[in-house]
């Protein structure tokens, strides 16, 4: 059961990573009017395709999280790290009115993703082999 929670959880956020990655890179107008951000020209876009690039990265780690969740446990620490610090980036933009409602409820899903994260970190502590020599 627990395999296949791990699977389905960490599956799911690469998919939202990879959905929002994907747009910022691929759809960035549409994007950007959607999500009532600035244009991204020039400099500005190498950035966003970074950022981009970023997301992507984090989504395939939690990719891999949900094949094998032992095994890549200290992505799953890090994905929470994430996704909180763009709940902190992000909400208070929102809240001032600097943005639309729409980002909010992207940073919103982030932070369902980080309590889902360290809930199962939580539930499933870490069990390490035994140190050569101590019992």
């Amino acid at each position: 059961m627990t395999n296949r929670y791990a699977r389905v959880l960490f599956t799911v956020a690469a998919a939202f990573n990879a959905l929002v990655a994907l747009s910022m890179m691929l759809a960035w107008p549409q994007m950007q009017q959607l999500l009532k951000l600035a244009p991204a020209e020039g400099s500005n876009r190498v950035m966003l395709n970074i950022c981009g690039m970023l997301i992507l990265t984090f989504g395939y780690a939690y990719y891999m999280a949900g094949r094998d969740p032992v095994r890549y446990r200290p992505y799953i620490l890090l994905g929470a790290i994430g996704k909180l610090l763009v709940v902190i980036v992000a909400l208070p933009v929102v809240i001032t009115g600097g943005q639309g409602y729409l980002l909010g409820w992207a940073a919103l899903g982030d932070l369902v993703f980080a309590g889902l994260f360290l809930d199962y970190l939580r539930r499933h502590a870490y069990r390490s082999a035994p140190i050569l020599g101590r019992r």
